[in-house]
């Protein structure tokens, strides 16, 4: 039995879930992840305690680098609590221009962030996330829950991270992204108002679902010869993504506009993604809560 590859199956209910978990990390890295002085107000010997919230949005749509719609965009908003020992909740959710209904999942998370050293430079987050579904009876979902974790290593000019998430339900599922990332400072004006341009690379590595053709003979053209399809899991560089965002922090506000450029491969030679890119920002309001 010889398999041949036929073709990728692009399974959008399935493609949908994780690119919310993409997003969800997205949202996570840059609330906790990337930010040096925020690292030092979270960790801080005091105990503080904030609430960030925000909302996000991109010209298309995509997982690993795979367009999901055509031309679809996509908004989300979330909630966070945030406490300066690490500990963080919260819920997001995300509304797709092409879905019916539109407004398509609710994500509950609970997890930590902590810095690993005295400097600050070695930081480890974990997160639990919890999906609901806003679905119609016909989409049915195969991942309920996700656990991601990533480490970071940075300085004060350049960063790399790795990042983990195991998807499960009725099925499972993983991926990993490592990423390398840097703060340029254009401007700064008040203490802690400033602009800065936040370029990043990241790699991500997964797992397409394959058809195989089983046949037994591949020059048997007799009647009555059969063959079977088999769906199997290759897992590989999915996709390579440049992104450049224009940070803008004012006050307690933020503001992110960002450029995304998608080098999506796959492991089947005879196909080929094009090359893709889009359009994000997201805008968000931390509001401190008290100090004891």
């Amino acid at each position: 039995m010889k398999p041949v590859v036929i073709h990728i199956l692009l399974l959008t209910c399935v493609f949908t879930v994780w690119s919310q978990t993409d997003r969800l990390d997205s949202l996570l890295n840059e609330v906790l992840g990337n930010d040096k002085e925020m690292m030092n107000f979270i960790n801080s010997p005091s105990l503080f305690c904030y609430l960030y919230s925000g909302i996000s949005g991109s010209s298309r749509t995509f997982y690993a680098g795979r367009e999901i719609g055509d031309n679809m965009y996509s908004i989300s908003g979330n909630v966070f609590f945030f406490h300066s020992k690490g500990f963080f909740i919260g819920t997001s959710g995300l509304w797709h221009s092409q879905f019916d209904p539109g407004y398509s999942t609710t994500i509950v998370t609970a997890g930590i962030n902590k810095s690993l050293n005295q400097k600050k430079s070695i930081a480890l987050r974990s997160s639990y996330n919890r999906y609901f579904y806003n679905s119609n009876a016909e989409t049915e979902y195969n991942f309920a829950n996700s656990l991601g974790t990533s480490l970071s290593l940075r300085n004060k000019w350049i960063g790399g991270r790795f990042s983990f998430n195991f998807l499960f339900g009725k099925e499972f599922g993983m991926n990993v992204t490592p990423s390398v990332f840097s703060h340029i400072s254009v401007a700064r004006f008040g203490k802690y108002n400033k602009i800065r341009l936040e370029p990043e690379v990241s790699f991500f590595i997964g797992s397409e679902a394959v058809e195989y053709e089983n046949t037994g003979n591949l020059n048997d053209n007799t009647p009555g010869s059969q063959s079977s399809i088999t769906v199997g899991d290759d897992y590989g560089l999915l996709n390579t993504q440049l992104y450049l965002p224009v940070s803008i922090d004012i006050g307690d506000f933020d503001l992110e506009l960002g450029y995304s450029v998608n080098i999506p491969t796959s492991q089947n030679e005879s196909i080929n993604y094009p090359v893709n890119t889009f359009l994000s920002f997201s805008l968000g309001y931390l509001v401190p809560l008290n100090k004891y």
